[in-house]
């Protein structure tokens, strides 16, 4: 279960109010210290207490045991713009809705399909990767990552491993 998970934005106000409105739940600006001025969080409201953190940009997480100071918060001038770091999250909007709001953000979004299930890709600020799954997309992931599914997952992967090279050889 993951509880929270955090990235960095440019205007991470403008970012944690724009996702708020993705999960339909509130955001809130995070105390500081211990976060950095300007940090926000978006609290999905759900059983877990599931919150994004969204830091200011250039600011990171690292290993503080090589610099007992530092309490694991640094600062990055040349911090990458793209990681593989990404997140998929079920919001209880339709996907008609998380693409107006994506839209209004001016944030690109793309229709997502792994496979086993379909998504929506939001390019928050055009650095940072959240995929959407609406409620009947997330029973889809879950009949294949669940607790019912993980017991032939493996030759299912396997399956769709097959399939898709076959369909890229094609090309």
């Amino acid at each position: 279960m993951i509880h929270h998970a955090s990235f960095s934005a440019r205007n991470p106000e403008t970012a944690a109010r724009g996702l708020a409105r993705l999960f339909a739940c509130e955001a809130i600006k995070a105390p500081a210290p211990p976060f950095p001025q300007g940090s926000w969080f978006v609290c999905l409201g759900d059983a877990s207490g599931t919150i994004l953190e969204i830091l200011p940009w250039g600011h990171i997480l690292w290993n503080h045991a090589t610099d007992k100071g530092s309490a694991g918060k640094s600062f990055d001038e040349d911090m990458r713009e793209h990681s593989s770091t990404h997140f998929l999250i079920q919001t209880p909007l339709s996907t008609s809705r998380i693409e107006e709001i994506a839209k209004e953000e001016g944030w690109d979004c793309f229709p997502g399909n792994a496979g086993f299930f379909q998504f929506t890709k939001v390019w928050v600020e055009g650095t940072f990767l959240i995929e959407l799954m609406t409620p009947v997309q997330a029973e889809s992931y879950a009949a294949h990552f669940g607790q019912m599914g993980i017991a032939t997952l493996d030759g299912k992967m396997r399956n769709l491993e097959r399939a898709m090279q076959a369909t890229l050889q094609m090309v």
